[in-house]
């Protein structure tokens, strides 16, 4: 999950505590209400629904009129308007029952996953944290940090904002020592942005989805003589003199004729009898 923190700043993080804490002081003031025949939390339960409910008249009223407002306006007073139901109703049922207590921890499970005040900010473009454009500047910091250092091919930019995100198809990684191998096809080396780890398993069919580029296309290859730490990516069909002669035995030599052998190394010689003899 993307994690937000650059963009929160002192104020939304005190927000999103006060939040987390008034659920909580609701909770407990739900089950004492049901527990107990002391109106002393009652009273201090349905005061502080109503101060939550006031704010939340507030709040809306500095909105532009419109759906918007209207959806934000219900979601900012759910919470406080459905405690406050919820202990009229235990105040007026004589003893203890069970769909009380469930009732209570529905509530508290409801406002604690969905988080209603903050959907309504973010509702409104009021949230800055999760705004599109904060999600996409968070995006672009990532892609800053994950691009190998002095690395300005666009494909490798490309890839640290798109493939190596959080969710991406491949997460945590960089695209280095990119090399065109015809009008429509590429070599490329994808290592883990964290030595001595491994590149995570590439779903080759998330990665032609987030190309947009055929299956059949795509490999990602181990490269002889290094660890999981680095895979050799291809993509295209690469004339056979310029492709990557490791990369063209996998593809379509080994397949064929030598099933699960890889090139470990290529030594050139001059073939002139002189030196043969």
């Amino acid at each position: 999950m993307m994690s937000l923190g650059p963009l929160r700043g002192r104020i939304a993080v005190a927000r999103g505590y006060t939040g987390r804490a008034a659920t909580l002081a609701g909770t407990a003031g739900l089950v004492s209400a049901a527990l107990t025949t002391d109106t002393l939390p009652y009273i201090v339960t349905i005061s502080g629904a109503g101060a939550a409910t006031a704010y939340g008249l507030i709040w809306s009223a500095t909105l532009p009129k419109g759906r918007i407002r209207d959806a934000a306006t219900a979601l900012y007073l759910a919470p406080p308007v459905t405690a406050a139901a919820l202990l009229v109703t235990e105040s007026l049922v004589h003893g203890l029952h069970w769909w009380e207590l469930a009732a209570d921890a529905a509530w508290t499970v409801a406002v604690w996953w969905t988080r209603p005040a903050r959907t309504a900010r973010v509702l409104t473009g009021r949230e800055r944290s999760l705004t599109v454009e904060a999600v996409q500047q968070v995006q672009q910091e990532q892609a800053a940090a994950l691009a190998p250092a002095g690395s300005t091919h666009p494909m490798s930019l490309w890839w640290a904002q798109h493939v190596a995100v959080d969710g991406g198809a491949a997460p945590g990684t960089v695209l280095e020592q990119v090399q065109t191998t015809g009008p429509k096809s590429m070599t490329a080396i994808i290592r883990a942005a964290v030595p001595g780890t491994p590149v995570p398993t590439i779903s080759i069919t998330a990665l032609s989805a987030r190309l947009d580029w055929d299956e059949e296309e795509i490999t990602v290859a181990k490269v002889p003589g290094r660890g999981a730490g680095v895979r050799r990516l291809s993509v295209g069909q690469a004339p056979a003199e310029a492709e990557d002669p490791f990369a063209h035995w996998i593809k379509h030599i080994a397949p064929k004729g030598m099933p699960g052998t890889v090139i470990t190394g290529i030594r050139v010689i001059d073939t002139d009898a002189k030196e043969l003899n």
